[in-house]
């Protein structure tokens, strides 16, 4: 036996990990403002989930993603349903008031913003 027999390949352990970020991400950015649909385009979900430094990342590749054996709880804990027009996220609570899902497409059109945002997010429960 060779031990990269029995070794996992990291880069794709890497990618999927990203996924789950990205996803958990904008799941707390809908509970956090409380949009209502939780759903986000297809394609917004894509771009933010390219932003993490996977680029050629496809439609595909996220249902991929949510049936791999690793990864589909952590995934499907965060998204309710994929369908070719938009993601619909678990939020927890079935009560929300304010539909805004314009915020998610400025988010992933500036990751500068984003970044401060996590940073700012970060700092506040480092308080707690």
């Amino acid at each position: 036996m060779r031990f990269s027999e029995f070794t996992e390949d990291a880069s794709s352990r890497d990618e999927y990990a990203n996924v789950v970020t990205a996803l958990s991400l904008i799941q707390d950015h809908i509970r956090k403002n409380n949009l209502t649909p939780p759903e986000v385009s297809t394609e917004t979900v894509l771009r933010f989930i390219q932003n993490t430094g996977l680029q050629g990342f496809s439609y595909q590749n996220l249902l991929d993603a949510n049936s791999n054996s690793d990864f589909a709880d952590a995934i499907q804990n965060i998204v309710k349903n994929i369908t070719n027009d938009k993601v619909t996220f678990n939020t927890g609570d079935s009560g929300s008031s304010v539909s805004n899902a314009d915020d998610m497409t400025s988010a992933v059109d500036n990751p500068e913003q984003t970044v401060s945002n996590m940073a700012k997010s970060a700092m506040i429960r480092r308080q707690d």
